[in-house]
């Protein structure tokens, strides 16, 4: 953490040690990380008073989907299956197959895959593509996949995703794999579908602020384990989810979505060029990105340097940074960047 950049720092002089105070101090505010440290929270642990917290905070009202956009499937519109997550021994087993089941479905509704369209990305082992930070509490995670334009890198590809897919066996499902394979304990309740409730919403809200805040596109995500699906945007300063969907309405709104622009094919999509009302939700959010670049280089190059070299050498980077790039620096930061002050080493 900041503090330890300048740790086993030997300052000789009153003003060496008011300026390793100034520093510390400063960098906390300049990266909105705590005054103490504390451990990075998995998407998948965040509950859903927690997340409703965060919302409220970021001053985003939830709205129900289903009372203010009700998702109509017209009778001419293809049939959508179901996919039978049972039949894996946890949500990764069955990722890809999934993945490709949503791919299936969307084809029916006419989005195309290949050269010139989108490909169906599995994101799963891409652990942290979206690290936010909000009220000095970090959090990371990432998703199981998504649709984004065809020919990009898996890195590139979760920053253009369109539609974004988080899996999750519902308690039904696991015990219907449980029971398959002579695991069931005698008596045990039946379990139910998915809800969007608990930590099942609290990850889904989380992860949905979290590829906002790095994506050139104001996304849908798909919360389901291939029999309900609960579905999550953003516009304006609203949350919109519809939650207890069936397949077909699921796909019929996901394809609504990719078909809406022809632009959104564009692999170089920037939010800079999709209209004001889609990049509100965007630019907001681009407030939660851990900035981690000064963070990364103090951790890396200062540490390794011999204890009297680490004072001149942590400025030499801040001032660098500040100039490079625009920071938004605290005053403390500014007054020693401004007047070049800083102390030297001994």
């Amino acid at each position: 953490m900041i503090h330890m950049h300048l740790e086993g720092l030997k300052a000789d002089t009153q003003s060496d040690v008011a300026w390793h105070l100034e520093v510390t101090n400063s960098l906390k505010v300049l990266l909105n990380l705590p005054s103490k440290a504390m451990v990075p929270q998995n998407f998948s642990r965040v509950g859903s008073t927690q997340a409703n917290r965060v919302l409220a905070s970021l001053e985003i009202v939830e709205c129900v989907g289903n009372v203010l956009h009700p998702i109509v499937v017209s009778e001419s519109a293809p049939a959508s299956r179901d996919f039978d997550f049972s039949q894996y021994a946890n949500e990764n087993a069955g990722t890809l197959d999934l993945l490709m089941h949503h791919q299936g479905e969307l084809i029916k509704f006419g989005v195309k895959f290949g050269r010139d369209a989108f490909t169906m990305f599995d994101l799963h082992d891409y652990k942290n593509p979206f690290p936010i930070v909000h009220d000095g509490q970090e959090y990371h995670g990432g998703l199981d996949g998504g649709v984004a334009p065809h020919g990009l890198s898996i890195t590139s590809a979760a920053n253009q995703l369109r539609i974004a897919y988080k899996h999750k066996q519902s308690r039904a499902q696991k015990q219907r794999y449980r029971e398959h394979h002579g695991d069931m304990v005698q008596g045990q309740k039946s379990a139910g579908a998915l809800p969007y409730s608990g930590s099942e919403k609290g990850q889904s809200v989380i992860a949905t602020l979290g590829a906002y805040a790095y994506n050139a596109w104001p996304l849908l995500l798909d919360l389901t384990d291939g029999e309900v699906h609960h579905l999550i945007m953003i516009r304006n300063d609203e949350l919109i989810s519809w939650d207890n969907l069936t397949p077909q309405q699921a796909y019929a709104k996901q394809s609504e979505m990719v078909l809406s622009s022809a632009t959104l094919v564009d692999r170089r999509l920037k939010m800079t060029s999709i209209p004001d009302d889609l990049q509100r939700p965007l630019k907001k959010l681009r407030e939660l990105q851990v900035d981690c670049g000064l963070l990364e280089q103090l951790n890396g190059i200062v540490p390794d340097l011999p204890c009297e070299e680490r004072l001149a050498a942590s400025y030499e980077l801040i001032s660098m940074w500040a100039h490079l790039q625009p920071i938004n620096l605290p005053p403390p930061l500014q007054k020693f960047i401004r007047d070049d002050s800083a102390p030297c080493a001994h």
